[in-house]
């Protein structure tokens, strides 16, 4: 709390996650993250690039 105002400035709400899928060192470099449930490539509307 803020010893000042009596106010707390912000709380931390962390799920706990279970990560039971990974990916290869390989892949994960690749994807930018070890844990499959993480990736979510961006791909720009009406984009047929596959790259």
């Amino acid at each position: 709390m803020d010893d000042q105002t009596g106010m707390e400035l912000a709380r931390a709400y962390v799920v706990i996650q279970r990560y039971n899928n990974r990916y290869s060192p390989e892949v994960a470099l690749m994807r930018g993250t070890i844990f499959p449930d993480l990736y979510f490539p961006y791909h720009e509307r009406g984009s047929t690039s596959n790259e």
